[in-house]
């Protein structure tokens, strides 16, 4: 009898995990993007959300900086944001970016926000990776987009 009830209990709870473990959500609008020890959530992102970076098996010999910029319609760029790491200190870490309005860095409307942008892994053979900033807004993200210079 006590063996039937923790079989009752255990096998529902087994099969309960395996569906999470193996589930896709074929909503999901994520689509990883890597670059050697680097990846990057998305390719694409609306007005509020954060770009997650995310560096796992980094060389101990690898040393240079995380650079964001925005590609302006000329070519120029346009810094965002720079980290510097060290593979000799930190072979793995989690940064993200938030690109808001921001009058230091000179990004005081939505339209200096929006279009495409580069993370730059400056003094490394690692591929820059693109993406693009839209503009469409996360549901309540608005307000805080309304400009500011």
């Amino acid at each position: 009898m006590l063996i039937a009830i923790i079989a009752t209990i255990i096998i529902p709870i087994i099969v309960f995990y395996e569906e999470i473990d193996t589930y896709v959500d074929d909503n999901d609008d994520s689509k990883w993007i890597h670059s050697g020890p680097f990846s990057i959530d998305r390719e694409e992102y609306l007005l509020g959300h954060k770009i997650f970076l995310v560096a796992e098996g980094i060389d101990e010999n690898d040393k240079g900086s995380i650079i964001l910029t925005r590609i302006n319609d000329d070519g120029s760029q346009k810094l965002w944001k720079k980290y510097n790491f060290n593979g000799a200190k930190k072979s793995g870490f989690n940064i993200y970016f938030s690109p808001v309005l921001d009058e230091t860095r000179n990004f005081c409307t939505v339209e200096e926000l929006i279009g495409n942008y580069k993370i730059i892994f400056e003094n490394t053979e690692y591929e820059d990776i693109e993406l693009k900033i839209i503009h469409r807004y996360l549901p309540g993200m608005e307000e805080r987009f309304e400009p500011i210079c």
